[in-house]
C-alpha cells in the first residue's frame, strides 16, 4: 500500500500524458514530478504539492484547501499543498499543472548528476 494517494497520481499521469518535459519520480514515501531536476508537483498524502511561485502562493493561501507546504518547513515558500476538495475539479487541477509547470521552466537547471559526483 502507498504512503500517498494513488488516485492523485492517476490524475496526474491522466493530465500529463502528453508532456515529455517531466520526469516522475517515486521516493520518500511519495511522489514528484519534475522540470529540468526542479520540484515542480508532487503529492504528499493525500494532497497535491505544486511549485506556483512565493507571491502566488502568498496569495492562494488566504482560501479554504490551500496550504502552506510544511515537510520542509519554510524552505520551499514557492510550493502549496492542496486539498483533494479543490484538485478534485478538473479546471482547478489543470490550472495548478498550468502554473507550476509555468514557474518552474522559468527556474535552472539542476545539476542531476550532483549526487553521483559526490560518490
Amino acid at each position: 500500500m502507498a504512503d500517498y494517494s494513488e488516485r492523485l497520481e492517476d490524475l496526474l499521469d491522466h493530465h500529463l500524458i502528453a508532456n515529455e518535459e517531466l520526469e516522475k519520480r517515486k521516493e520518500g514515501g511519495g511522489v514528484g514530478y519534475l522540470l529540468n531536476g526542479n520540484m515542480c508537483l508532487g503529492i504528499y498524502e493525500d494532497m497535491l504539492v505544486a511549485r506556483i511561485g512565493e507571491l502566488l502562493a502568498e496569495k492562494l493561501l488566504s482560501q479554504n484547501g490551500v496550504h502552506r507546504y510544511l515537510p520542509d518547513k519554510g524552505l520551499y515558500d514557492d510550493l502549496v499543498m492542496v486539498d483533494e476538495s479543490i484538485y478534485e475539479h478538473s479546471k482547478a487541477l489543470q490550472k495548478f499543472i498550468d502554473k507550476s509547470i509555468a514557474y518552474t521552466r522559468q527556474l535552472p537547471p539542476q545539476n542531476q548528476n550532483a549526487d553521483k559526483l559526490k560518490s
